[in-house]
């Protein structure tokens, strides 16, 4: 990539995250604005929503504000240090609105009040977030490259098999074993992880938001991917029919693993899924 393409790239995803950033603090302002106009006067007395209470607010949000500026041009300082080849694949897919752009809340229109989506992460949050959520280039890398339905399979795969960056699933795949076999350990983790889901579902009670906190802690002790299995997996190759048999007959604890709910019928239903979409084919 020429250097003038480098910094075409990264010059318009500075700019784009910064509209973005701008954008949604001034709607913020302004539903704000809308809320507190709302209010009858006697309910702001009695909730003693004074104008001294107001100039306090707005004073934590200009401190707040500023914080998150703060972070979002760290953020874009450190997509400046990624290599070309990386910056590339994600502009490319940027600007079709790619599978990677679809799966962490992005667009090339953030930022234009027409486009505008309240639901959406953004650009700015993206990149003020992407170092603490997703370490560095790497993720990227093996995002595209193995193109997984759940974003943080890749961060499973990493912690059992003991990776750290800069090294990631590609250097894995080229240095000692294959594309199709990391695609395929990805995809088992992918299913094994939604069938205890999909079975821990059954039992939730909670509504709204409340229901995702239940989902969590009744998941949090499963274990569908450790080093042991990880290494099962890619050094074995079992077939997808001889792993559902053995899941079953396994005792619970088999490399590890916390599995509830898993039967051989159902794991092959959501693997057939994964495998249905998946791009990876060598």
């Amino acid at each position: 990539m020429a250097a003038d393409e480098r910094d075409r790239i990264l010059a318009e995803l500075a700019h784009r995250a910064r509209r973005d950033f701008q954008l949604r603090i001034d709607i913020f302002d302004r539903e704000q604005s809308k809320r507190t106009a709302a209010i009858p006067a006697e309910q702001k007395k009695k909730l003693n929503l004074t104008e001294e209470h107001y100039r306090r607010h707005r004073e934590f949000m200009a401190t707040q504000r500023s914080v998150e500026r703060d972070r979002l041009e760290q953020g874009i300082e450190f997509f400046g240090t990624f290599s070309s080849d990386v910056l590339a694949a994600f502009d490319d897919d940027l600007q079709h609105d790619g599978l990677f752009s679809q799966a962490h809340g992005i667009s090339q229109h953030d930022g234009d009040p027409s486009f505008y989506k309240s639901w959406r992460g953004g650009t700015a949050r993206f990149l003020s977030e992407f170092k603490y959520r997703h370490s560095g280039e790497r993720y990227i890398r093996d995002f595209l490259t193995f193109r997984p339905s759940s974003s943080a399979v890749i961060h499973d795969a990493w912690t059992a098999l003991g990776l750290q960056e800069p090294r990631g699933l590609c250097e894995v795949a080229a240095a000692q074993y294959s594309k199709r076999a990391i695609n395929d350990f990805l995809l088992i983790a992918q299913a094994l992880q939604s069938v205890m889901y999909n079975y821990q579902m059954q039992f939730v009670t909670s509504k709204g938001y409340a229901q995702g906190d239940e989902i969590a802690y009744r998941t949090k002790h499963l274990k569908h991917l450790t080093p042991k299995f990880a290494k099962y997996l890619l050094t074995r190759s079992p077939s997808d029919e001889v792993l559902a048999r053995d899941l079953e007959k396994w005792p619970d604890d088999k490399f590890g693993l916390t599995l509830e709910g898993v039967t051989g019928q159902e794991f092959l239903t959501f693997l057939g899924r994964y495998r249905e979409t998946s791009t990876t084919k060598a």
